[in-house]
């Protein structure tokens, strides 16, 4: 439950980020309310720890970490004689404190060790902790136990948030930063990947080798890692030197170069727009399998789940650019400075976010800059309707982490004086808390430092409280009382208001464009419930369109009523695509034959998908001859967002353009040829053989997307038995997650189970990988529902012995 916190001045030193008193002139003073959050101060610990030292190997068969782990501290509090190391379910054997055994005592979440003597500031001391770990979280063992010998063998760490726990017996929280090693023995054939500079590399007598990789600055233990498996390593550089190890997998070389695309150039970028050198010794990337996420910033060696790691024909569908960017950028933001507490999370999100969409611009052109930020709005009012979280709040979510967090350094940028000031703020605050911790104040006294700006009420409104603001919009073509020509705006907000989500105060322009290609455009702040903002037309000339935030650069929702005549203008005319779209999204409800003409014209001008799809969707059920002509053309669209656009929008098909869809199954894009596939084979089954032969042998991209959709549609024309026996083959546990469920959701709109697939999703619902466990409880949660299916699982269910945690699992299917 939220709480919300209406404190006394007397108190408001120490609650002053949920309450405290304002005043506005003359005005009395009143009090500010803000979301409490039981994260906003950082965890209490008793010592500083420095140092870690960590020597490891593995049982793999048993999925068994044995390890040795060496902590170097010196106390935080005065008087320090027993010492916190979390660690649930890790079995600690020994312990010393600069090398005399000394006692613990382990509990559910972690261990206590007993210092033997009292500690106190200024010393400088030891732990070590010899420890075995069987961790279902944080280290993972992919493929040892496949008994096909099909899956990839790999160990690799996912960290964040608190996870690395579960096999280095630690103090495992973002505010305390330390160095490390890590030594590694393993089998001599395999690779392995940490943080840091690679010192060492020895083989053993035993056909093993040891890895050493050692940090020479300090980051949170969240982001220690691990990566062992299979790998040839592409050594490359930055222009400036950085020295960077990016990973695959041997039979996928001819995927490197799409994959990898602009790595270097990330780094050049970075490095340029940020001001502050790229803070560590090197950076790797390594691709895994199983992998929960999309990437995982972990300090100079980035993993990323390898369905992104792509060919040329399936990085149409997801680049790996925009996730490389994000990765990279969080080695400044995350990770050479790391919130203090999870209320500041933002700080590494958003960062990342927002960097990442810039490095996108810079490739892909402003229209795909604007088109994140647009989605990232739409992203962040839909969620409002949930709850009202604040950017800066633990419980925020990743939308407003992510896109709204990005939007609203976009805005800040703008408020704040343009690029060149932002930049400068930016640079400052990162050199002032070099490979330390910051929270959502330092940003903001880094802004007033640098440019003597008070920005506290951009904060207020954008950062410590939830919302956006709603406008309620209308623009007049009017004669003024000193007889001149005007156009009156007239600007309400009318977003729902309470303790916690006010007025919104923002820079926002206004624009007028007339028909003889001129334009005027004013600036107002916008921050009382009602303004009116006048633009002259001294000239008295023929309005064409105007504009109410030209390109979209508050977040915001508008109501905005225009004359169609202005809205065809803007949809041709406006400079911006968020614009034009805007014009063309208002025209939904027109009648065809008023709006195909313009329509029309503007798909014929229109570069950028997002406007092309809008208009596809509008004209997708004519059958004008132009229309079809249009249709056609976006058919052959060499975008495949666009063909996904036509697929997307389309009910039925127009069997005029038969031809045009049944081209797109030689769609270079995997996405589009499974949708096609599907689509047309759905209303034309008696193609559905020749389809199956125009894409057979195809495979697709992550989760074997196309060949998934070609045996479910060759079963489910014929009930082919090597087909269904080949779905419930690829749910089994020697195959990527990816196509373990598109293969389990295939066989569910197939309603076909039998024993087999019982036991193949049974296996996956036990699994740490939630986007693989939950889709196949849901699965058999379909199935078991099913008399003609009940009795089979029930009996499968009934011979097992589960486990107590495993039995919680099983009764959410039985249930």
């Amino acid at each position: 439950m939220k709480r919300f916190y209406m404190l006394s001045l007397a108190v408001l030193a120490s609650t002053s980020l949920f309450a405290q008193f304002v005043g506005n002139g003359g005005e009395a003073q009143g009090v500010r309310a803000y979301l409490n959050d039981n994260a906003w101060a950082p965890r209490e610990h008793h010592v500083d720890f420095l140092h870690m030292r960590l020597e490891i190997n593995f049982d793999v068969a048993q999925g068994l970490v044995k390890g040795k782990v060496t902590h170097r501290f010196t106390p935080l509090q005065q008087q320090v004689d027993s010492i916190w190391l979390d660690g649930p379910g890790i079995r600690i054997l020994e312990a010393s404190l600069n090398g005399k055994a000394v006692s613990y005592r382990t509990e559910a979440q972690g261990t206590w060790v007993k210092t033997g003597r009292t500690l106190t500031w200024g010393e400088k001391d030891s732990l070590q902790v010899v420890y075995e770990a069987n961790p279902r979280k944080g280290l993972y063992f992919i493929g040892w136990n496949d008994p096909a010998g099909i899956c990839r063998k790999q160990i690799w760490s996912q960290g964040q948030g608190i996870d690395n726990r579960n096999w280095i017996p630690f103090y495992d929280e973002m505010n305390d930063k330390i160095t490390t090693e890590m030594i590694v023995t393993f089998d001599a054939k395999y690779k392995v990947l940490s943080n840091g500079l690679k010192i060492k590399e020895k083989d053993n007598k035993d056909g093993t080798k040891t890895w050493h990789y050692r940090m020479s600055k300090p980051s949170p233990p969240y982001l220690v890692m691990l990566g062992i498996g299979d790998y040839e390593i592409k050594q490359t550089k930055s222009k400036s030197g950085v020295p960077m190890n990016l990973y695959y997998y041997p039979e996928w070389k001819d995927r490197v170069e799409a994959t990898y695309r602009y790595s270097e150039q990330m780094v050049d970028f970075f490095e340029a727009e940020i001001g502050v050198n790229y803070p560590w010794e090197s950076y790797s990337q390594i691709p895994v399998q199983e992998f929960m996420y999309g990437a995982m910033e972990n300090t100079t060696a980035t993993v990323f789940g390898d369905f992104l790691f792509v060919d040329e024909r399936s990085e149409l569908d997801r680049a790996y650019v925009g996730v490389n960017a994000h990765e990279l950028a969080h080695q400044w933001f995350g990770d050479y400075v790391t919130a203090r507490s999870d209320a500041h999370h933002w700080l590494q999100e958003s960062f990342a976010t927002y960097y990442n969409m810039m490095f996108e611009r810079e490739v892909y052109g402003a229209d795909y800059f604007d088109w994140a930020r647009f989605n990232g709005q739409t992203a962040s009012v839909a969620e409002t309707k949930k709850n009202l979280f604040p950017v800066a709040h633990s419980e925020a979510g990743s939308t407003r982490h992510y896109p709204k967090g990005a939007f609203v350094l976009n805005m800040l940028k703008n408020v704040c004086g343009g690029r060149e000031a932002y930049n400068k703020a930016i640079k400052y605050y990162l050199q002032k808390h070099p490979y330390g911790n910051v929270d959502s104040h330092d940003l903001l006294v880094a802004f007033h430092e640098t440019l003597g700006l008070s920005l506290d009420w951009f904060w207020d409104e954008w950062i410590y409280r939830g919302g956006e603001p709603m406008y309620n919009v209308t623009a007049t073509d009017m004669t003024g009382s000193n007889g001149k020509r005007q156009t009156r705006f007239t600007v309400e907000q009318v977003h729902s208001m309470s303790e916690t989500v006010g007025l919104f105060k923002m820079p926002i322009w206004f624009e007028v464009h007339y028909a003889d290609g001129t334009s005027e455009r004013q600036q107002a702040w916008i921050e009382k419930v009602n303004h009116t903002v006048d633009v002259p037309n001294n000239a008295g000339k023929k309005i064409s369109y105007v504009l109410f935030d030209p390109n979209n650069e508050v977040m915001k929702t508008v109501n905005f009523v225009k004359p169609v005549e202005w809205l065809k203008n803007q949809a041709v005319q406006a400079k911006s695509m968020l614009d034009r779209r805007d014009a063309l999204v208002a025209m939904r409800e027109l009648p065809l034959d008023e709006k195909r003409n313009v329509l029309i014209a503007a798909y014929g001008h229109e570069k950028f998908h997002a406007p092309k799809g809008e208009i596809i969707s509008q004209l997708i059920t004519d059958t004008d001859p132009a229309a079809l002509a249009l249709l056609r053309n976006a058919c052959a669209d060499n975008d495949a967002n666009v063909q996904k656009a036509v697929l997307s929008s389309t009910t039925k098909i127009n069997k005029t353009l038969l031809a045009d869809y049944e081209k797109l199954l030689q769609s270079k894009s995997y996405e589009v040829v499974a949708s096609a596939l599907e689509q047309l084979c759905f209303e034309f089954p008696e193609n559905t053989n020749r389809y199956l032969d125009m894409t057979k042998g195809v495979t697709g991209t992550a989760g074997r997307n196309v060949e998934i959709k070609w045996l479910e549609v060759k079963a489910g024309a014929s009930n082919d038995a090597d087909a269904l026996n080949k779905l419930v083959a690829y749910a089994n546990e020697s195959y990527e997650f990816r196509t373990r469920v598109n293969a389990a959701q295939a066989l569910k709109r197939l309603n076909f189970c039998n024993e087999q697939l019982v036991k193949n999703l049974m296996q996956a619902v036990f699994s740490a990988n939630t986007r693989l466990a939950n889709p196949c409880v849901e699965t058999l949660r379909h199935f078991y529902g099913q008399a003609q299916y009940r009795r089979m699982i029930g009996e499968f269910l009934d011979r097992q012995k589960w486990k107590p945690w495993e039995k919680k699992i099983v009764s959410r299917i039985t249930g």
